[in-house]
């Protein structure tokens, strides 16, 4: 009795998957067509601001934002890193006076 319990369980966990793997690539065969030139009053009703990628950001200008992001994260970090090493000033230690190469005033 528990053996057919077994093989009827196994054979529904079986056909779910196969019916999910084929709803999968029925899906991906099919895709997501967009059609640039189409007016059609469906096309123009499903994405009135094709072009926007968020509220008023086209692709463009967010690529530049996270480009300009990352530049300054990155300089940053080796601001961060130069001070956590001490690298970012001579040494105090010295008896003599330290002149800073770096133009700006400490």
């Amino acid at each position: 009795m528990k053996n057919q319990k077994n093989q009827v369980n196994k054979k529904k966990t079986t056909t779910f998957a196969q019916l999910c793997a084929a709803t999968m690539l029925t899906a991906l065969a099919a895709g997501c067509q967009y059609d640039p030139n189409d007016v059609s009053f469906y096309a123009i009703r499903h994405s009135l601001t094709p072009e926007l990628r968020g509220t008023i950001d086209t692709s463009d200008d967010a690529n530049r934002h996270l480009a300009v992001t990352n530049n300054t994260n990155a300089r940053l970090l080796m601001d961060d890193l130069g001070r956590t090493f001490y690298t970012d000033r001579p040494s105090r230690l010295s008896p003599l006076p330290i002149v800073y190469t770096s133009g700006n005033p400490r």
